[in-house]
């Protein structure tokens, strides 16, 4: 079995192991005794190496893009090989003219103002958090899959975004141009605020949570839609029939995945599986009858496989890998108290 496991170990980090050899490697990378026999593959393999094989950045960033691939799907972790210059936390800075690779301008070809409007879309990729500083001099965090939209003239005469996914922000006070975060039909009007924003499209929910300052939530489909938030409240918007509900709640439950950090309080495993889809950049399954599971714990920087073995610790459950997908089924092995409490 070592043989064959340093063999496995050999093809994935010359990028060569097949969709079978890397859910074996991930399956057995899920126990902590063997992630340190990888290390040491690891190291066997690289002083066979000459040191031009690496990438220009250096070996630091060699090590980091291969932990943050054993995290990914099969799938995109093939395509992840690709993007290489990515990692989890990537602070990116736009000014006038950002980045060329995250930014993309579209030009209209006439002689009018609206020629000369360019649009730049920030993307976070699958899997990072990046950390944006707008051309006002704000701060924005985007999540895993998230991306906003603005134009060149961002900061001048207006300080409008559109945001797709989920972004905290730093606002800076400018009560002459406000800024206005579009999500669908609701709009976020501040001044000069921190707030979170979570507008996932296949949700048709927008879900808004205050720390500092006020904001002002507006609809485009109604004129008489208003609601003046308050620090330490959360707002859901319902976009099919535009109803509002307001609570006041723990804000950092909701803001502190800016910082790398998840906390889960007594939620069902289907929201649990959101969350850790959105973290780690994996697709989950699992079967309906353990879908009244529910979990307390707190993510930080434990890798994926920890998490599932505290989840399987915590209900009984088992995780099985098929493909690119992970899969929760309910473990017969297991004591089944849980499950005469329902």
């Amino acid at each position: 079995m070592n043989k064959l496991m340093k063999d496995i170990v050999k093809k994935y980090l010359e990028g060569k192991a097949n969709t079978r050899e890397q859910a074996m490697l991930l399956e057995w990378l899920r126990y902590e005794k063997n992630q340190s026999v990888f290390q040491t593959y690891k190291l066997d393999w690289k002083k066979n190496l000459d040191d031009s094989w690496f990438p220009e950045e250096g070996i630091e960033s060699w090590n980091e893009i291969q932990a943050a691939l054993l995290e990914k799907s099969f799938k995109r972790w093939r395509k992840s090989q690709k993007k290489q210059m990515f990692f989890r936390y990537a602070a990116i800075f736009f000014f006038a003219v950002a980045m060329s690779n995250l930014v993309w301008f579209f030009v209209s070809g006439s002689d009018s103002k609206e020629a000369h409007v360019y649009y730049s879309n920030v993307i976070a990729e699958n899997g990072h958090i990046s950390k944006v500083v707008l051309p006002d001099g704000s701060l924005v965090w985007l999540n895993s899959g998230s991306q906003i939209r603005y134009d060149n003239f961002f900061g001048a005469e207006n300080r409008n975004l559109i945001l797709t996914g989920e972004a905290y922000f730093e606002a800076n006070k400018n009560e002459r141009v406000p800024m206005v975060v579009s999500c669908g039909d609701l709009k976020v009007k501040v001044l000069g605020t921190k707030f979170n924003v979570a507008s996932y499209p296949a949700n048709n929910t927008v879900d808004v949570v205050l720390e500092r300052g006020v904001v002002e939530l507006l609809s485009d489909k109604s004129e008489s839609f208003s609601y003046t938030m308050q620090p330490g409240e959360r707002a859901q918007f319902e976009s099919e029939n535009r109803k509002l509900k307001v609570s006041e709640v723990n804000t950092s439950k909701f803001t502190s995945w800016k910082n790398g950090i998840i906390n889960i309080y007594n939620q069902s495993l289907s929201e649990v599986i959101k969350r850790l889809e959105t973290r780690y950049n994996q697709e989950f399954a699992f079967d309906e009858n353990i879908s009244g599971f529910h979990y307390t714990f707190t993510i930080k920087n434990e890798p994926l496989s920890e998490i599932i073995q505290l989840m399987e610790k915590i209900t009984p459950v088992k995780a099985v890998q098929k493909e690119d997908i992970i899969v929760f089924h309910l473990d017969k092995n297991k004591n089944r108290d849980v499950l005469r409490d329902k």
